[in-house]
């Protein structure tokens, strides 16, 4: 028995969350065969995934499966992929293999929240992860991660910036810079040269991901991003009612014109469950935005009920994910975030395979 045996053993087996064969993405390593005993590293292209066990047994199964074999050692892993963007791979930012904007087209939906506790979740898997804070005119992460009066220091040898620190995320954001009580009052350059500096002046190292907390609307910030970076995709946060989704709409609409790939969009405040007596309350409606996303062709990613302990554990710094990571608010989270990374895993798989063929084909013309 031999590696190369192993290998075609498992040929056919498919990672469930990205239906498609491990071989495909270099998912079989590390294969040691040794008097009958067999071991591997299973690496898959996402670091959460709700199939991780059950892909474990299938694996292991054909390997015990197979003749001479005793003793059978799966180990599961992640890498995440390197994302290749429609706008092109100029001006990435270095060691950063993935930027997902958070986005909406209406300020007010809690856009903010779904921001940190996406990068929050995603952290919590062993990804690394950072997060920008982008609103300029309303930061909000120092106070969202408990950094209020923190400030980032200068690293003397490069002159460049160290991001702060908290509950396993790199973090930066305007707010770090002022006071609380201190209004920013800048024209559209300035907020587009502070977004760039947060960017390609800040020492992020090496990060899976890199979550950008857009300001809500169509303007300045969201212009400056895909101009000075490439953006893997955004996710759009609403509300149920429609005059969200009217602003929403647009905000797609911005994406698409700058390239970027919408990855899905996420319902917060979706519905009320009374503590008193469990019944569910749709303040805002049922419906619409699935309906909405349908119309649109954009992938649902998850609806997030109203929790009345979303605000004061944001306000304390500790945001919910982190202070409850196995409530619904919790659970929620990691769906939307499975979703996500799926979605730019997929993107990411499909354009190095493309490229490959490109390669193949540009050998062979030759």
């Amino acid at each position: 028995m031999t590696p190369e045996t192993i290998k075609e053993a498992l040929r056919g087996i498919k990672d469930p969350d990205l239906d498609r064969v491990l071989a495909s993405f270099d998912g079989i390593q590390d294969i040691k065969v040794s008097d009958g005993n067999v071991s591997c590293r299973i690496v898959q292209a996402i670091p959460l995934s709700s199939q991780r066990d059950a892909l474990k047994q299938t694996v292991t199964d054909a390997l015990s499966s197979l003749d001479g074999v005793n003793k059978v050692d799966v180990t599961m892993d992640f890498q995440v992929q390197v994302s290749k963007s429609p706008q092109g791979d100029n001006n990435r930012i270095p060691g950063v293999k993935n930027i997902i904007a958070v986005g909406s087209g209406k300020g007010g939906v809690g856009k903010s929240t779904v921001a940190i506790n996406l990068a929050m979740v995603l952290a919590q898997t062993g990804a690394k992860t950072g997060i920008v804070d982008a609103d300029i005119y309303g930061p909000s992460i120092p106070t969202m991660l408990g950094l209020t009066g923190k400030t980032p220091i200068l690293d003397q040898t490069n002159r460049k910036i160290l991001p702060l620190e908290a509950h396993g995320l790199k973090a930066m954001s305007i707010g770090f810079m002022l006071k609380e009580t201190d209004a920013v009052v800048w024209r559209g350059p300035m907020l587009g040269k502070a977004l760039q500096q947060f960017l390609e002046d800040v020492i992020w190292g090496e990060l899976d991901y890199l979550v950008v907390d857009l300001p809500p609307g169509t303007g300045d910030v969201q212009l400056s991003l895909a101009q000075l970076i490439p953006v893997s995709g955004a996710v759009v946060v609403t509300t149920p009612q429609d005059v969200a989704h009217a602003d929403v709409g647009r905000a797609i609409k911005m994406f698409e014109m700058l390239n970027t790939p919408i990855l899905g969009l996420v319902e917060n405040m979706s519905y009320f469950v009374c503590p008193d007596n469990d019944k569910t309350y749709h303040i805002f409606g049922e419906g619409r935005t699935s309906e909405f996303a349908e119309s649109i062709g954009i992938d649902p990613l998850g609806q997030l009920p109203i929790d009345l302990a979303v605000a004061p554990s944001g306000d304390a710094g500790v945001p919910i994910t982190a202070a409850s990571p196995d409530g619904e608010q919790g659970k929620r989270y990691k769906q939307i975030a499975e979703k996500t990374v799926v979605k730019l895993a997929q993107m990411a798989i499909e354009k190095s395979q493309d490229q490959r063929a490109k390669d193949f084909f540009n050998i062979r013309a030759t």
